[in-house]
């Protein structure tokens, strides 16, 4: 009778703990993706790297929690105009996030924002150029 009892609690016990490590797995980006960033996470990634006062803080964290219902709005897009709504965004969000900068910040903020979209093969948001351009000189 123990034997059963054991066996199964056992059973019981992993079949809980298998849809946990499903939804687990579920969570993370596939082979060759990045994971994204929460706008936590972005903004004390910002704070640290560009030194944000406190009120420059507020107002980045209400413009990324303005820009959370703005996603939402996009995930019912059709996905063949998601893509360049999606570029909209960020580049209107993007400017807000400038509007609160002081000059120097603005000039890293514009670096990183262009190494973002190099990397991202210019998938990142904002203005885009053909891959085939001439490069000014």
């Amino acid at each position: 009778m123990k034997h059963i009892t054991l066996t199964l609690s056992i059973a019981a016990t992993a079949l809980l703990t298998l849809p946990t490590l499903s939804l687990a797995a579920d969570e993370k980006p596939a082979a060759g993706q990045r994971q994204r960033m929460t706008p936590e996470e972005r903004l004390k990634k910002m704070t640290e790297t560009l030194g944000l006062s406190q009120e420059q803080q507020d107002k980045i964290k209400a413009i990324f929690e303005g820009g959370r219902e703005e996603m939402a709005k996009l995930k019912d897009t059709p996905e063949d105009q998601r893509r360049a709504k999606f570029g909209e965004f960020m580049k209107a969000q993007n400017e807000k996030v400038l509007a609160v900068l002081n000059p120097e910040q603005q000039e890293k903020y514009k670096a990183a924002i262009a190494e973002r979209m190099k990397n991202a093969g210019g998938r990142a948001g904002g203005d885009k150029k053909p891959a085939d351009a001439a490069p000014n000189k």
